[in-house]
């Protein structure tokens, strides 16, 4: 088990990496619109937001299963530039207040200037960790995020924090990678497959043990092959969907 400071080495490396791609210092052939189009991801939605907001960094489409109602409030939690927050604004214009969460300031000021130039209202854009969610005691409704939860070393505080948050009957709709079997440990011990998702995922009965320890009684969680797009960018050549598949984990309080 990683100890505090080894975690906090992984966090530090984690905003690294994602600085150097808002820096545009990490590059790659495979385009973020083609791993967004891959991913099921409305194009003509997409085409509405300026380029910047699309930062390829998906590993799964949580908004194409979130149930929202008018009124309801939502976070994002690891938002990047916002785009699906700016997507369920688009879809559900009348929705309550939506909250984007992220470390890194490079990327909240990205979303804010997003946010700014489209006009929309009711988006709130807060710096955060995922172990120490700035929000009060059931005070949303809808807790969504997209390949992030598997960065942060500690997963069952996540989860803590996310049914602390949720109001009663609320909803999580999260997608992240999850394991068919036990990584290599070299890959597991690799800085730079911390900073992919793929180090830190877990097994679906480890993941379900997590969700339940948090409080869950009412969860499932489908899983589904990586796509080509996905495994191409990010997987480093070295067989990555062997080993994991995109897992869909939908939970209510």
């Amino acid at each position: 088990m990683k100890n505090k400071n080894d975690n906090e080495k992984i966090r530090e490396k984690v905003d690294e990496f994602y600085q150097k791609i808002f820096d545009k210092e990490y590059k790659t052939h495979i385009s973020p619109e083609k791993i967004s189009e891959s991913l099921g991801y409305n194009q003509e939605m997409l085409k509405q937001l300026p380029e910047e907001a699309d930062t390829g960094l998906s590993c799964g489409n949580p908004i194409n299963h979130l149930k929202i109602k008018e009124g309801q409030s939502l976070i994002d939690l690891g938002c990047g530039a916002g785009m699906d927050i700016f997507i369920t604004k688009m879809k559900n214009p009348k929705v309550g207040m939506l909250y984007g969460l992220d470390r890194l300031d490079s990327m909240l000021d990205k979303a804010k200037k997003v946010r700014n130039n489209k006009g929309f209202d009711n988006i709130k854009f807060i710096k955060g960790e995922l172990i120490n969610i700035p929000l009060e005691d059931k005070s949303v409704d809808r807790v969504i995020s997209n390949c992030v939860i598997n960065l942060e070393p500690d997963k069952q505080k996540v989860y803590d924090e996310i049914y602390r948050i949720l109001k009663e009957d609320g909803m999580f709709v999260i997608s992240d990678i999850i394991l068919k079997k036990e990584l290599p440990l070299e890959w597991k011990n690799s800085s730079k497959m911390h900073c992919t998702w793929v180090a830190g995922a877990l097994l679906g009965e480890e993941m379900a043990e997590i969700i339940e320890k948090a409080g869950f009684t009412k969860f499932q969680i489908i899983n589904s092959d990586v796509t080509d797009e996905y495994a191409e960018k990010w997987g480093y050549g070295k067989g990555m969907k062997d080993y994991i598949q995109s897992g869909l984990l939908i939970g209510r309080k």
